[in-house]
């Protein structure tokens, strides 16, 4: 450990954590005065690993994002694929349920509106 005069005193400092201690039998008026001449006590903190030691390699990262990319492709070449003819009919039969369901929600807000209009007039 590094004596606190040494040259590598404020590596010492910044690892190590502040544990403040209240004094417990002092009244209340005397600790306002008596804030500054508390001891502060110092425990070494955990040394920390750092970031790049949490990560895997970037090789690991690499292998999984091919073979992530291989695989999707076998699976797309497994997909039964709709004809032309199927796409535009599906097409149309969503396009004309659209169609159908904003005219019905039209009426039924025009109606609701008219209903509250009579409430309040």
């Amino acid at each position: 450990m590094l004596s606190p005069s040494g040259p590598g005193e404020q590596e010492c400092e910044t690892r190590m954590k502040k544990n403040k201690s209240k004094a417990k039998t002092a009244p209340k008026e005397a600790a306002t005065t008596a804030g500054r001449g508390q001891v502060v006590k110092l425990k070494p903190s955990k040394p920390r690993a750092p970031l790049s030691s949490k990560l895997p390699p970037v090789k690991q990262y690499w292998a999984a994002t091919k073979q992530f990319l291989v695989e999707a492709v076998q699976e797309m070449k497994k997909v039964t694929w709709p004809t032309r003819k199927e796409t535009l009919g599906a097409t149309g039969v969503v396009l004309i349920l659209v169609v159908i369901i904003s005219i019905f929600l039209g009426f039924v807000d025009f109606g609701l509106s008219r209903l509250v209009r009579q409430f309040i007039h």
